[in-house]
């Protein structure tokens, strides 16, 4: 039997949010084709992404605006290196 995945959900009067361990590639994976799929379709998003490297680290947070399957490639590509990186150092 497969390993149980832990999936958090916030839902509140503007946001829903879903937190997933960072170690759980398959599934952040899954997201990330999900996202991708919706971006071809001609949707745009606009990520908020928040995070820090290190303990001694400060608080990074970015914005960009996603409106191709190509920009959602980037992304993938920038968010998978940033969590080998996370990973590493803690």
């Amino acid at each position: 039997m497969e390993e149980i995945k832990e999936v958090d959900i916030s839902i509140n009067n503007r946001v829903f949010t879903i937190n997933l361990a960072i170690k759980d590639e398959e599934l952040i994976e899954t997201i990330f084709g999900a996202l991708k799929q919706y971006v071809e379709k001609g949707f745009s998003i606009r990520v908020r992404e928040a995070y820090v490297t290190s303990l001694s680290d400060s608080l990074k947070i970015i914005t960009k605006i996603i409106s191709s399957g190509s920009q959602m490639d980037e992304w993938r590509a920038e968010t998978k290196q940033l969590i080998s990186i996370i990973l590493k150092r803690y």
